[in-house]
């Protein structure tokens, strides 16, 4: 899954300034899917909204171009807690790159994985992040793990097993498959899609697996830091057909208010 996903994903970072100049710090997790042969980014609404306050950036795999997010980014606020940025094939197509876009059709119409079934997600942590050189380094992390029950500790984050579901995630007791890395604080995780990997649904049927049958079920936006859990918005509530119609009609009228 790790080499399937590496391609759509991308680090969102602050662009800021002081008096020694310019630089970099990581904010969050982004990805580019595709509807209608149009590109876009898609993130939380709580990263987005630093848009308000100072330019975001993006790059693609393979490049090391940085790019500002400069198109208007409908967003969702709580529960779903989501945001669509259009990427211009101006900026896609400007060098070569290996960035890829998720189709539309690979978004589940429902977060309904088998019990016990791996879940994915591939983001970039600030832990992982830093600038030395002129240059902002961060480095992402793959992370395949399962749903877990939904906690007090969730709810009192602002978890509602309604919109949400909640994955494990202890550092302390992963296991790396390199047996060299180690799992990060998950700030800067925000905006990581999670992958149904159907690879224990393929096991049960008896079908071969292929990371091609991986489906997006949901978008990572909270970490209760008193439990090992990362929360996510189910797929179904993430409204990424609204956000859709929302940022073609704000191509038509001009409008740069994220929320609307």
């Amino acid at each position: 899954m790790s080499a399937h996903v590496e391609s759509f994903s991308t680090p969102i970072s602050k662009a800021l300034s002081d008096e020694n100049g310019e630089y970099g710090l990581h904010h969050g997790t982004g990805t580019y899917f595709e509807a209608d042969r149009v590109k876009y980014l898609i993130t939380n609404e709580h990263v987005a909204f630093e848009l308000t306050k100072m330019p975001l950036t993006h790059m693609f795999k393979g490049s090391e171009t940085i790019f500002r997010l400069i198109n208007p980014m409908p967003a969702l606020p709580v529960p779903a807690d989501v945001a669509i940025c259009r990427i211009d094939e101006k900026v896609w197509g400007r060098e070569s790159h290996d960035g890829l876009a998720i189709p539309l059709s690979r978004f589940a119409r429902r977060h309904a994985p088998v019990q016990h079934e791996l879940l994915f997600f591939a983001g970039f942590s600030g832990e992982r992040s830093k600038f030395c050189y002129d240059t902002l380094a961060t480095c992402g992390t793959p992370y395949g793990t399962q749903e877990c029950p939904f906690s007090d500790e969730a709810v009192a984050r602002g978890g509602d097993p309604n919109f949400h579901f909640s994955l494990f995630y202890s550092p302390d007791r992963a296991q790396s498959i390199d047996g060299k890395s180690s799992l990060p604080i998950p700030p800067g995780f925000s905006g990581s899609l999670v992958w149904d990997t159907k690879l224990v649904a393929c096991l049960q049927s008896g079908k071969e697996w292929s990371p091609d049958m991986a489906e997006i079920t949901g978008i990572v936006w909270g970490w209760p830091s008193s439990a090992a859990c990362i929360l996510a918005t189910k797929v179904e509530f993430m409204g990424v057909q609204d956000l859709l119609d929302r940022e073609r009609r704000q191509a038509i009228s001009g409008v740069t208010d994220i929320s609307k």
